[in-house]
């Protein structure tokens, strides 16, 4: 610990939002090592398209991520999405984290978020296979009242693992939504998300990266890549920092 650091935590101690433990590095800010390693992940095996977590395995050897029941029976032009990546679960000090990063601003937590996100994406992404990230845009109301997108931060954070691709703000939302998790049947949420959202820049033929922080019901990243097939993309994934969805075994009432 450099001396600065010493004298920094001596006058302004920091400690952790979860568990109130004192904080000695700034590697965080916000929460201790042992609550944010303690965070769940999402792990092996995860349905291969919508990135959900199976409470079993099949086959031998190296365990490999395999379609869900639902993702299974779902139509492929309605999926719009080649495949969902999320790194996390929306739980503990992670849920907690990008709550913070939304709602209070503390933008200083895309940073360790996006190491999440980076990690996951090593190792199960092409990560050369991209042409564009592209975040998740706000409504530009919430944008202004919140002062910055967090897809965008997280975005930009997560650069140097493309090697071939970059941000770029190519989409726009069109009108306000509703927030999805709310909403209670599936065709209240496909009907709060249509149209919501508008391809304002080149994607014909490009390979895009689709980035969020949560993703919830997967609606509104499903529109998205809906609007960015339909202007030509030639593939369109989602990496997102958290899914929002339960651990296997549990109830899941998604649709």
């Amino acid at each position: 610990m450099s001396w600065g650091l010493t004298f920094k935590n001596i006058l302004l101690p920091i400690f952790c939002k979860r568990c109130d433990r004192r904080l000695l590095t700034e590697e965080n800010g916000y929460f201790c090592p042992t609550c944010w390693e303690g965070s769940p992940r999402i792990t092996r095996p995860f349905c291969s398209l919508c990135g959900r977590p199976h409470k079993g395995t099949v086959g031998f050897g190296t365990i490999q991520n395999f379609p869900c029941a639902t993702c299974h029976a779902m139509k492929p032009r309605k999926r719009h999405t080649r495949q969902i990546v999320g790194a996390a679960y929306y739980d503990e000090a992670v849920g907690e984290a990008i709550r913070w990063l939304k709602f209070r601003g503390r933008q200083r937590l895309a940073a360790p978020l996006a190491e999440l996100m980076a990690d996951m994406a090593e190792r199960e992404l092409e990560t050369a296979c991209y042409d564009i990230l592209v975040p998740v845009p706000l409504h530009p109301v919430r944008q202004r009242e919140r002062g910055f997108n967090q897809a965008a931060l997280l975005g930009h954070e997560l650069g140097p693992v493309f090697p071939n691709a970059r941000v770029e703000h190519v989409l726009t939302r069109q009108k306000p939504t509703k927030v999805q998790s709310r909403l209670r049947t599936p065709e209240q949420r496909r009907d709060n998300v249509r149209g919501a959202f508008a391809v304002s820049g080149e994607v014909k033929g490009r390979t895009v990266l689709l980035i969020d922080d949560v993703v919830t019901t997967g609606g509104t990243v499903r529109e998205c890549a809906r609007m960015l097939n339909k202007a030509g993309a030639a593939a369109v994934d989602v990496l997102a920092t958290a899914l929002a969805t339960h651990a296997p075994g549990q109830a899941d009432d998604r649709a």
